[in-house]
């Protein structure tokens, strides 16, 4: 079973630790920063959960999906933001993990081992009308959808490596988007749907790179010697959020598109996983174990008001925010 950290699979993204590793080899890029900017925002205080009632928190359709080991096994979940209840929407024996919304909020995709293998489902918000996209004995995981709804992007061990795929919400129309020989991973689209932003082995270590949609025009973004991964883009497309080891442990960073002014957002909370933006670019949404269990959180993007969004004995994490 994946761990709760989910930073990938097994094979794509095993589970980070505090030791660096070899140094990538360099590569063009807009930027390649030096060392890492300090920020004089010190640890902010946790504010309590939110209240009930008032408009939902950080925009769109004020729900969020998410995964949580809280009945015994890893199912899918959703929580209505303006203080409402937490709804389960998979009841599956095996795991189902990793939702992403559609852009028009209608519809989720997700990981599940319902018939043994890793593939990628699709259901309603409301856990109806469930069917399976995939159909593979390889390890299927981490579908996105592209900003016109038209397409679903996610990545698979089917060649060897984890490489990234493209296919319709319905399935059809599979194809391979680029071949780099290393493992390419957990990628999202652009807003503007020119470029894919993703975590990649290209040269070394997991870190932060983007492609043209076709796999062309490679940009290496960050530059460290130890892992950056799991990149989400903002909804103006113009920064980037992601999670860095750069400081001896895990912790949300944000930059510019092109790769500029990388900065710290979080300050020891434990192991911080699977950092995405609120539809209205004002918070960013993450799982974090700083009570020792993983739980859910959203920051402000300049690192204030922390605030837990959950609060339970079992693991919740891989969250996404409903447009």
């Amino acid at each position: 079973m994946v761990t709760p950290a989910e930073t990938g699979s097994a094979t794509a993204s095993p589970e980070p630790s505090a030791t660096a590793s070899t140094a990538p080899s360099d590569s063009p890029s807009p930027t390649q920063p030096t060392s890492t900017p300090e920020l004089a925002t010190p640890t902010p205080p946790l504010l309590p959960t939110l209240p009930l009632g008032g408009t939902p928190l950080g925009g769109g359709g004020g729900l969020i999906a998410f995964t949580s080991d809280r009945d015994g096994n890893p199912e899918i979940y959703s929580l209505a933001l303006d203080g409402g209840a937490v709804q389960r929407l998979t009841f599956t024996e095996p795991e189902d993990r990793s939702p992403s919304w559609s852009p028009d909020g209608a519809w989720i995709a997700f990981l599940s081992r319902r018939d043994g293998d890793p593939e990628i489902h699709r259901m309603r918000t409301d856990g109806t009308q469930r069917e399976r996209l995939t159909v593979d004995p390889a390890f299927d995981e981490f579908p996105a959808f592209s900003p016109d709804g038209a397409w679903l992007l996610f990545d698979s061990d089917r060649t060897g490596v984890f490489q990234l795929y493209r296919m319709r919400p319905d399935g059809s129309e599979l194809a391979q988007v680029a071949v780099s020989g290393a493992d390419d991973a957990v990628a999202e689209w652009s807003p503007l749907g020119d470029r894919i932003v993703l975590q990649s082995r290209r040269e070394g270590e997991y870190q932060i790179f983007t492609l043209g949609i076709n796999g062309e025009d490679p940009a290496r973004l960050t530059h460290t010697q130890t892992r950056n991964y799991h990149p989400d883009w903002s909804p103006d497309g113009t920064r980037i959020v992601f999670v860095s080891e750069r400081d001896s442990q895990s912790e949300v960073y944000m930059m510019n598109a092109d790769g500029t002014d990388q900065r710290r957002v979080t300050f020891d909370l434990g192991l911080v996983r699977t950092p995405h933006w609120s539809p209205d670019g004002e918070w960013i949404l993450f799982a974090a174990d700083r009570t020792g269990n993983f739980d859910l959180y959203a920051i402000r993007v300049d690192g204030s008001e922390l605030r837990q969004l959950t609060d339970h004995p079992a693991d919740d994490y891989s969250a996404d925010w409903r447009p």
